[in-house]
């Protein structure tokens, strides 16, 4: 199966930046890949350049809505939340542009018609104020590598498995580095009534864990394995299964059921830097 690149996610975030998230198909490749994003105010262009040559990334924060009003002349500008506006992303995987992909355009909230639009983004703006007030608490998020450089240390490419349980070079994910750069978010962690101790993983790395439920916004859309991190305990919890509340099919929040780890897993190995890390909300 060839690579290939999808955009998952195009949301406006409050109040006048656009978040893109994409995902890959099928990277096979060991290295490095490297990913250009174009943005057009049509589906058929013209296509304005914004990032050439960025490197192992799954998302792009555009601030072009900050700048001042530009004339209408067919690109993005200061007023642009009133239509939509188009991205596409282009993968270069280590082999060469031979070998590249590029996405469907996707804009943001393509489906939603101005009321429901405004009334999801206020839905998101009263939740944020919500969290950060009241019930909420600051969390670090890590997005799981699933592509880029095979560890060199624990990875075997026969069994595609890891060989270390605490390897500090990928952390039990089979790439360098184990993780993406980190994302600081708001969101509330619902204790569990009853706390079962359970045993996820294979034999040769278990890991008693604990089921907590957190409630933030959609952005980024969390997977399985990515991992969250409560800055006033330390606390990490690993992402088992997520759930979306919808406002006519278009996601506002996002429910995962999270593990809590066990302290002497690899994962409280992972260094944070929460001073370099700004929020994005």
């Amino acid at each position: 199966m060839a690579l290939g690149i999808r955009i998952t996610k195009v949301t406006p975030i409050y109040p006048r930046r656009i978040f893109v998230q994409w995902d890959l198909i099928d990277p096979t490749e060991s290295g490095s890949y490297t990913f250009s994003i174009k943005r057009s105010g049509s589906v058929n262009g013209p296509w304005e350049v914004l990032v050439a040559g960025a490197q192992n990334n799954y998302n792009y924060i555009d601030d072009f809505l900050t700048q001042p009003h530009l004339p209408d002349d067919g690109k993005a500008h200061a007023h642009s939340l009133q239509r939509n506006i188009y991205y596409v992303v282009t993968v270069i995987p280590p082999s060469g542009c031979a070998n590249s992909a590029i996405s469907d355009p996707h804009g943001f909230e393509p489906e939603l018609d101005p009321i429901p639009t405004g009334l999801r983004r206020r839905l998101q703006y009263d939740e944020t104020v919500l969290f950060k007030r009241h019930n909420g608490v600051r969390l670090v998020l890590l997005k799981r590598r699933w592509w880029g450089t095979r560890c060199p240390d624990c990875y075997d490419p026969v069994t595609q498995a890891t060989t270390k349980e605490q390897c500090l070079v990928c952390y039990g994910t089979s790439f360098v580095g184990g993780y993406w750069d980190p994302v600081v978010v708001w969101g509330r962690v619902n204790t569990p009534k009853r706390v079962d101790a359970q045993f996820i993983g294979s034999p040769r790395n278990l890991k008693e864990a604990s089921p907590h439920t957190i409630t933030l916004l959609d952005i980024p859309l969390l997977q399985d394995k990515d991992l969250l991190i409560e800055t006033s305990t330390n606390d990490r919890y690993t992402v088992r299964g997520q759930t979306r509340t919808e406002l006519r099919r278009r996601s506002v929040h996002q429910q995962v059921n999270t593990a809590l780890m066990e302290r002497g897993s690899v994962e409280y190995r992972i260094p944070v830097d929460l001073r370099a890390t700004p929020p994005l909300l």
